[in-house]
């Protein structure tokens, strides 16, 4: 249950204030990103053609757009409930400002091949759905997103998490002079020597033997992809608490089950062992955009790395977590993060 400061019954979707989360609408679709088939999201109180244009609409312009990039897995569903708190917090805020003018639409997109395609498109795209992406090109992927789908709104706000925020990082000089860009938000960022940190060290040589043996990932895999879906949704019910077992989040944890996704998964996770080293410090090119938050005990991007960046970065730049969240924070803590992030967006 969450905090009597902030009540929400998932029965009704009632929360604080006059506004009704489930009047917070949600829209999935699968769109082709340089040729290839990506499963998108999109949420907001009003998603109508005219609100999802991707000009800037002018002087009538009402929006602000945040575009979340996710972590590994990258399944844009896991981060559906993390969204409609961002946005009932954003019109929550306005309200008690006495406006309500100001359009918020939260778009969020799977990395490729984290979400299985849906057998009518599988002869209709450049990839296969037994392909697996590197790091690269699940980057070029959010650069060719954000150039061919992302609306030019009022003001931009863009998040990366965890290994997301290296993707965000890395496309941000070619983007950031086409949209109204106020800040690249980096959550529980994955950017600095991987394979160097507890989590890293704990599960590189795991996620390299997966990765170099392919038919052993193949062969772990096979036999969860034989159960029915149902069994799969009430083994993942049985391990989440009341209130994170909502259905868009069990839905998105059974599509990660699936072998092909599974491997996909893997092979991001390894790339990153093996590539993602000493800090770039080209990624910090455009410092005055760049905030940072990092967790206290966080096994992927340790404090001490969140030290060293507040010595790159002016005050203010870098953030510490307050309230014991964790990095994984799509399954238990979005209600803390989705109200972390309003500091950011202004």
């Amino acid at each position: 249950m969450e905090a009597a400061s902030n009540p929400f019954d998932r029965a009704t979707g009632r929360v604080r204030g006059s506004l009704n989360m489930l009047d917070i609408q949600r829209k999935v679709e699968w769109v082709q990103v340089s040729g290839k088939w990506t499963r998108m999201s999109i949420m907001g109180l009003s998603l109508s053609p005219e609100n999802l244009v991707r000009e800037n609409k002018g002087e009538s312009e009402d929006r602000i757009i945040i575009f979340m990039i996710p972590g590994n897995p990258g399944n844009d569903g896991l981060y559906s409930d993390f969204g409609r708190r961002v946005i009932r917090n954003l019109i929550g805020r306005e309200e008690r400002l006495g406006d309500r003018k100001i359009q918020f639409i939260f778009y969020t997109v799977s990395n490729l091949n984290h979400v299985l395609l849906p057998p009518e498109l599988r002869g209709s795209s450049t990839h296969r759905v037994t392909d697996r992406f590197s790091l690269g090109e699940q980057v070029q992927h959010k650069l060719d997103f954000v150039k061919e789908y992302l609306p030019r709104g009022q003001r931009v706000y863009m998040l990366g998490h965890g290994m997301g925020a290296y993707m965000l990082l890395s496309i941000l000089p070619y983007i950031k002079d086409d949209f109204h860009l106020r800040k690249a938000v980096c959550l529980f960022p994955a950017i600095e020597r991987i394979s160097e940190t507890p989590n890293g060290i704990r599960l590189r040589k795991f996620i390299s033997t997966l990765t170099t043996n392919d038919w052993l990932a193949k062969s772990l895999s096979f036999w969860i992809d034989l159960l029915p879906e149902s069994t799969k949704k009430n083994i993942i019910n049985m391990k989440l608490t009341p209130d994170q077992s909502y259905p868009e989040l069990v839905d998105s944890i059974t599509e990660l089950l699936h072998m092909h996704v599974f491997r996909n998964v893997l092979h991001l996770f390894n790339d990153e062992l093996e590539k993602i080293n000493n800090l770039d410090e080209n990624l910090l090119f455009h410092k005055d955009l760049i905030y940072f938050y990092y967790g206290l005990n966080d096994g992927w991007c340790p404090i001490a790395q969140g030290e060293k960046m507040q010595e790159k970065l002016a005050r203010g730049h870098v953030i510490f977590d307050k309230t014991a969240c964790e990095s994984s924070f799509v399954f238990r803590d979005s209600t803390t993060m989705a109200e972390q992030v309003l500091q950011f967006i202004v």
